[in-house]
């Protein structure tokens, strides 16, 4: 039976707080918070009083105290006094049970309404959310408040935390005691969830040192890894196996370790105890791996990693690709070279105990809804404005989701909505003109609505847009990519030349901690509902790119190593940008010939934007103006902050993805059909294919990501057309045949136009019947060069373009391979 798990849902007190953590519980093979009260931990409080049923790492056993009163409002928070110090400690219990209560009793907030403190009205509302009391709560409290409040507090809590966060526990449990009018055995743990610590507390990975050790701290990083659950013994259950004894004995885990009892009380015998599993109470565990975020990283440096233990509620919390920050306390523990001799080296392992994870979200677009809700119904209607109920959202979401809607619904003069043209001039400002992309990488931003997956017959039908952007040097590529990265909720960059396969996938690695084979998450996996942006697409591996047909397309990434078969999720929006062969864009070239892609890995992306370096007098002069004012004095002066300020922005698109899904109106729905069949009608043969149902599928994905700009529920003939004007302006631009100037979409899938197709068939025709003639004859060698003589000779009297060395090659091989010649040297076998 798992002790101490709570299925209970994260207070709503605190924006961004996690799934709320336990108190850390470590199991014999690890250090652990020693209790007090415990063996492991000197306390001078009774043990033998009331207090609640279920084993806690922080509870000390006693009944609830009277209610704190100070005798004089003058008396100061750390005013000398008789009491118990903590063991190995200058820190009066007493003046930490009376700051703390203080500190709930007392602390206010300007925008805290009521005569309840904030604090207090967070215990009554919690205990109220509270189904199983028995169970206990979570109770985040910010370390920012306690600081303003008491500067003293603070300090002890940040410098001793496995003493006082302790006494908070029991102090608050106290409190609810009395509160609630509640019997001791009727209400389960509290446990305090202290996160938000200052700037001073806050620590990168390379700086800790042993001087943090047994410190409260914060940490932030990107998860890397999640181990399996694994279970944490709490107390042990030893059965005498002396036939007619069968004594059973608890023992609680003491000072890290479970001692097994050596004799038995009952009949007398030694050595004769042994563990009953399945009576012993366990905990939930679970290990993370932390990796530096790479803007904490130092140039020429390799990122650090730290090792995290959760527990409790805190385990499957967060995914691998998460960015977390974690509030917890630095430990040290011995390890033993043999596990068979107790003998330890003098090198410790160091670990975070987890007391609170809190998600990253500044800077960055929240991570859309989960595409189970939309199974379970219908998704919420904005109109409902759910957004807005203070039951579920905190106040400070509500004063930002007023903001986005009333930005939402301002009009010009001429009473059009203006926030299409506010979001484009606020994404990436420093970046002139390209306009069309940043709409397009908007979209992708955006993205479309989530389907069910039983809406649709093959599965799920993914709502990401998937975009290259290919063209010349110096046109701001890798710029656009650095910017969608940071904004995007989760993700990863990385360059083409430095990904391999396993890198984008997942690796297999053995677990130093159980030696078995573990999968590491690769980029694809850790972007999952995020972006991933790969620079420098045109220099990956074949085998690297090979990975990227099922994860654009199916949305997952197939694994079969080392004996684990799995399909790991990729549902991510793949952003890259590639260099021409040559450096620069060659007009007179297709974009498959200009670009080394495979052929058919083009057509899986929604959008493909042609980024060419134009030679034009009053561009180039604009373009030049607009960069020399970034640093000139003059021209910072002049400088204009974007229409929506960065946190509006990113406040923005996250309320959209997560609030707003558009619906295609009938329309809309005969705008799609009527739009793709134009599209499909554009060539001038039968033999020219202009769009696929791919298109079809990228148009409503655009279509829905264009509406969920202005906010709105329904996808109107409006969006429809824009979409298809948008791909016109990226896609068809880049497939267009340089040579006819008309839209040719075989050049995705084939790698080469319906003309240059149609000049090799000419070519191997020619070839074939001249092999045919020179067999017929009765001499069927001939020369390489005579027969392209011959050839040319040919085409000069039809008046027709001259075949190259490189197409003749080319259809001497197929004529090889067909088996209609053999080539011996410089000499041509009819056969």
């Amino acid at each position: 039976p798992r002790s101490g798990a709570s299925p209970l849902p994260s207070p709503t007190g605190v924006d961004g707080l996690a799934t709320p953590a336990p108190r850390s519980v470590v199991g014999s093979q690890a250090a652990r918070t020693p209790r007090l009260g415990s063996p492991g931990a000197r306390s001078d409080a009774p043990s033998s009083r009331r207090g609640p049923r279920i084993a806690h790492r922080g509870f000390l056993g006693s009944p609830p105290r009277s209610a704190y009163r100070r005798e004089q409002e003058d008396e100061p928070l750390d005013a000398p006094e008789d009491g118990n110090f903590l063991y190995g400690t200058d820190i009066n219990e007493m003046t930490v049970v009376r700051g703390f209560l203080r500190f709930l009793d007392e602390f206010r907030l300007p925008e805290t309404e009521g005569p309840k403190s904030l604090y207090i009205a967070q215990l009554h509302r919690l205990w109220e959310e509270c189904t199983q009391k028995e169970r206990g709560i979570k109770f985040p409290i910010s370390a920012d408040h306690i600081h303003m409040f008491s500067v003293a507090l603070y300090q002890q809590m940040v410098n001793f935390p496995t003493e006082v966060i302790p006494i908070f526990d029991r102090e608050l449990w106290s409190l609810s005691v009395r509160l609630l009018n509640a019997e001791p055995e009727a209400l389960g743990v509290c446990q305090v969830q202290v996160h938000t610590l200052l700037a001073k507390d806050s620590r990168i990975m390379r700086s800790m040192n042993p001087n943090d050790i047994e410190k409260l701290m914060s940490l932030k990083g990107i998860v890397i890894r999640v181990s399996d659950l694994m279970p944490d013994m709490l107390a042990a259950v030893f059965r005498c196996t002396t036939e007619d004894c069968k004594n059973e004995v608890s023992v609680p885990l003491s000072h890290w370790a479970i001692e097994e009892p050596t004799r038995c009380e009952l009949c007398g015998a030694t050595h004769s105890f042994q563990v009953v599993h399945n009576d012993s109470s366990f905990a939930d565990k679970q290990l993370l791996k932390l990796q530096e975020p790479p803007e904490l990283v130092p140039d020429g440096e390799t990122p650090q990693n730290v090792a995290i233990c959760v527990y409790d509620d805190l385990v499957d919390s967060v995914r691998p690709g998460d960015r977390i920050e974690v509030t917890g306390i630095y430990k040290a523990v011995p390890v033993r070279p043999n596990t068979n001799m107790r003998q330890c080296s003098s090198v410790y392992r160091t670990f975070v105990d987890a007391i609170s994870i809190v998600a990253e979200k500044k800077g960055r677009v929240d991570t859309p809804a989960d595409e189970h809700e939309f199974e379970q119904g219908k998704p919420p209607r904005l109109a409902d404005q759910p957004d807005l109920d203070p039951e579920h959202i905190p106040e400070d979401e509500i004063r930002w989701n007023k903001k986005v809607r009333e930005l939402a619904t301002q009009k010009d003069a001429d009473g059009n909505l203006e926030i299409m043209r506010k979001l484009v001039q606020s994404f990436a400002p420093s970046i002139y003109e390209e306009d069309e992309v940043k709409k397009g990488l908007l979209c992708q931003l955006f993205g479309g609505t989530p389907k069910a997956a039983g809406v649709t017959s093959k599965g799920r039908c993914r709502p990401e847009i998937n975009t290259l952007l290919c063209g010349d040097p110096s046109t701001a590529k890798s710029q656009l990519l650095q910017y969608a990265f940071k904004l995007a909720p989760r993700g990863v960059y990385t360059s083409g030349k430095g990904s391999s396969a396993v890198g984008l996938t997942a690796s297999i690695n053995k677990d130093p901690t159980t030696g078995d084979l573990v999968l590491e998450s690769g980029a694809l996996v850790l972007s999952d509902r995020g972006v991933c942006c790969i620079d420098e697409f045109d220099k990956m591996d074949d085998s690297a790119r090979a990975i990227l047909h099922e994860a654009m397309e199916q949305q997952t990434v197939s694994v079969a190593k080392a004996g684990i078969v799995c399909s790991l999720n990729a549902r991510c929006s793949i952003l890259a940008s590639a260099n021409p062969k040559e450096s620069s864009y060659d007009m007179k070239q297709s974009v498959v010939e200009n670009i080394h892609l495979p052929k058919n890995l083009m057509s899986r992306f929604d959008f493909i934007w042609l980024m060419l370096d134009k030679r034009n007098k009053d561009m180039d002069s604009r373009l030049a103006t607009h960069l020399v004012s970034m640093y000139s004095v003059a021209g910072m002066k002049k400088h204009r902050e974007p229409p929506i300020d960065a946190e509006l922005f990113r406040r923005y698109i996250s309320f959209a993805r997560r609030w707003v899904f558009p619906q295609i109106s009938d329309p809309a729905a005969e705008a799609l059909v009527k739009g793709y069949l134009d599209l499909r009608n554009q060539g001038t043969t039968k033999g020219t294919i202009t769009a696929t149902p791919r298109i079809l599928e990228t148009l409503v994905r655009i279509s829905e990501s264009l509406a969920k700009m202005e906010l709105r529920e329904e996808v109107t003939e409006a969006d429809v057309v824009e979409a298809i004007r948008l791909l016109q302006t990226a896609t068809y631009a880049a497939a267009t045949d340089p040579e006819t100037g008309l839209v040719d979409f075989d050049q995705f899938t084939v790698g080469k136009s319906r003309k240059q197709r149609e000049r090799e068939r000419e070519i191997a025709t020619m070839l074939q019947e001249i092999l045919a003639e020179r067999l017929s004859s009765g001499d069927p060698y001939t020369s390489i060069d005579g027969v392209k003589q011959i050839m040319n000779e040919r085409f000069g009297e039809r008046k027709e373009q001259l075949a190259t060395d490189a197409e003749f090659m080319s259809a001497l091989r197929d004529c090889e391979q067909q088996g209609l010649c053999r080539r011996q040297g410089k000499t041509i076998e009819a056969r």
